[in-house]
């Protein structure tokens, strides 16, 4: 076995990187270290935003759960179809007006529509839920 000496591989070093070939080793290095950062930094980019636009759009979709059913029932309620006047104990809780919780193509979805009954007011309460995401649509009539 052959022994290497240490400042002769310090030596070949410094030859190595002190002409072209050496100048072009250290720049592709380089530049592959540039282009695998690129990578893994998009990578993440893009699975932070795939993350946040899933979101976003349980979100909406919760919100175009609520604001439809509320203006359905607000609109049923202004055209006399729905009579307030009628509801005289608090609904809140199981005994709700209108309960849904089964959608096509909505993750974990379930909408319920609900009327609060206090001494000067009836308030009609729309909640929706898809995946983790909740909205609440609410209007005061007053009595």
């Amino acid at each position: 076995m052959r022994r290497m000496r240490r400042d002769n591989l310090i030596k070949r070093t410094t030859a190595i990187l002190g002409n072209n070939e050496g100048a072009s080793l250290v720049l592709v290095s380089i530049l592959a270290i540039i282009v695998l950062m690129s990578v893994v930094i998009l990578r993440l980019a893009t699975t932070t935003f795939m993350a946040s636009s899933n979101r976003q759009l349980n979100q909406d979709q919760a919100y175009e759960l609520a604001a439809s059913l509320g203006a359905s029932i607000d609109e049923l309620i202004e055209e006399g179809k729905f009579d307030l006047d009628a509801i005289k104990s608090d609904r809140m809780g199981d005994d709700s007006i209108y309960y849904r919780n089964t959608f096509s193509g909505l993750p974990k979805a379930s909408v319920r529509a609900e009327i609060d009954v206090e001494e000067n007011s009836k308030t009609l309460i729309v909640t929706a839920k898809v995946g983790k995401a909740q909205y609440v649509y609410t209007k005061e009539y007053a009595s």
